[in-house]
């Protein structure tokens, strides 16, 4: 008898107080597809989640706070329920298996320990449950790791500022040494005052859009556009394959329009290997 999918309970969290950070442990092994948070207690909410990390042998591979990674869900099209936050590797919007398990994290290849740490603010008698979807080590016909098994997906911030109304430029990681591949990226600001983004890559444009006509784009495919939230998809039709390959590009521009100031975080979705960024 076998299963292709796990679903299972996690190691309890510690530390688990109305103000303070949360901790547990992943036990590696398996292909990690999605780690699920559950809210409970008195009174626990997904904005009282004021930061989420993992982190695998020590590097933060998934940040964020928990309305922001929530949107991501909710873009995707998923089902959002107050009570659960996902924190997917798997991207489960793509269109097939070989599209959605790309960036599945296969934790048998190198990784010593996985752990999560959730900063709550402002709860009052709160309880995690960390529940697990897990499959099995991507391998090869002949045994070996499958190509793609190193990728896995990783969730990065940076913050960003304008003083005023203008065009935006903002940089993040590309090229030989630190680059990656990008599958969208999500502009959150705070003003809602962001219309328009131009993306160049080597000089050449691989996107531009005013927010009505990507937003319009988004629905067309099935998206959920966010409130304040402005996206850039390449993988928007659900071909992982349409993702923006950074790892030889010379020059990588992001000019992003405001008509007044305004100021928020930048989530990255990234394909990529653990030792890099």
């Amino acid at each position: 008898m076998g299963v292709g999918k796990v679903t299972r309970y996690g190691l309890p969290f510690s530390n688990v107080v109305a103000s303070g950070t949360a901790t547990n442990n992943i036990t590696p092994g398996k292909t990690l597809e999605n780690f699920k948070l559950k809210l409970g207690g008195g009174s626990l909410t997904k904005a009282m989640l004021s930061a989420i990390k993992i982190k695998a042998n020590g590097k933060v591979i998934i940040e964020g706070t928990g309305t922001q990674l929530d949107r991501l869900n909710a873009y995707r099209g998923e089902t959002v329920n107050a009570a659960y936050l996902d924190l997917s590797f798997a991207d489960y919007a793509l269109n097939n298996e070989f599209d959605r398990m790309v960036s599945a994290f296969d934790t048998s290849l190198g990784i010593s320990n996985i752990t999560s740490e959730i900063t709550i603010a402002g709860a009052t008698t709160p309880s995690l449950t960390p529940i697990l979807v897990e499959s099995a080590a991507q391998k090869a016909r002949d045994g070996a790791a499958a190509p793609f098994a190193p990728l896995m997906s990783k969730v990065l911030s940076y913050p960003f500022s304008i003083a005023t109304g203008g065009t935006l430029p903002v940089t993040v990681p590309f090229g030989p040494q630190n680059g990656a591949i990008i599958k969208r990226l999500h502009v959150m600001h705070t003003g809602g005052f962001m219309t328009g983004a131009t993306v160049k890559i080597d000089g050449v444009v691989v996107h531009e859009s005013l927010k009505a006509e990507n937003e319009q784009e988004q629905v067309r495919f099935g998206r959920v556009p966010q409130t304040n939230t402005y996206t850039i998809d390449f993988v928007i039709d659900g071909d992982i394959r349409k993702a923006l390959d950074t790892r030889d590009a010379r020059s990588l521009e992001w000019l992003f329009a405001f008509s007044a100031a305004d100021s928020g975080t930048i989530l990255v979705e990234y394909v990529d290997v653990l030792g890099n960024l």
